[in-house]
């Protein structure tokens, strides 16, 4: 019985220490990448606003298929892809944001352009935003985004660079 109280209390203690270590860690986590393209903003936003453009250019999307996918002004705004929803949320000169939900948290995936006066060449920025519950897996796989999710914006940024010079 002295053991099974140890035990109990053990595992009780650490799982309060987990969990007030993490919420020490972020609950918002922002995973960025940039490239400089010498193309039109125009041709930047128009294959990063129409989701079924993705295909040629975000890795993963080459294969897969469109789902439900709902258009206006003539390019598809609202899909889904294995059972990811996509939409097309903020679309300016400037910015285009597309809300991915799988389930609760919805993740927010932008692409800003930056333009320099007196200059051929604009910089795009692709920046997903992560939000976390208090949950200690949630915020200690925080810490991991920006290896996984930082290459694929790498190898998107790459292929749309190629696709629109």
């Amino acid at each position: 019985m002295k053991y099974i109280r140890f035990f109990v209390f053990s595992a009780i203690t650490l799982l309060v220490v987990v969990t007030g270590v993490t919420l020490l860690l972020p609950s918002h986590v922002r995973v960025s990448r940039a490239a400089n393209l010498y193309a039109g903003a125009d041709s930047v936003l128009n294959e990063v606003s129409d989701l079924s453009k993705w295909k040629n250019w975000y890795p993963g999307f080459d294969s897969l298929e469109l789902k439900d996918a709902e258009t206006r002004e003539g390019k598809v705004v609202k899909a889904t892809v294995k059972n990811i929803q996509l939409q097309v949320t903020v679309a300016t000169d400037t910015l285009v944001t597309v809300l991915m939900k799988k389930g609760e948290q919805p993740v927010s995936n932008n692409w800003k352009l930056i333009r320099y006066a007196n200059s051929d060449s604009l910089t795009v920025q692709n920046y997903m935003d992560f939000d976390f519950k208090w949950y200690p897996w949630e915020r200690f796989s925080g810490l991991l985004l920006d290896r996984s999710y930082g290459r694929v914006m790498e190898e998107g940024l790459k292929r749309l660079k190629e696709r629109t010079q």
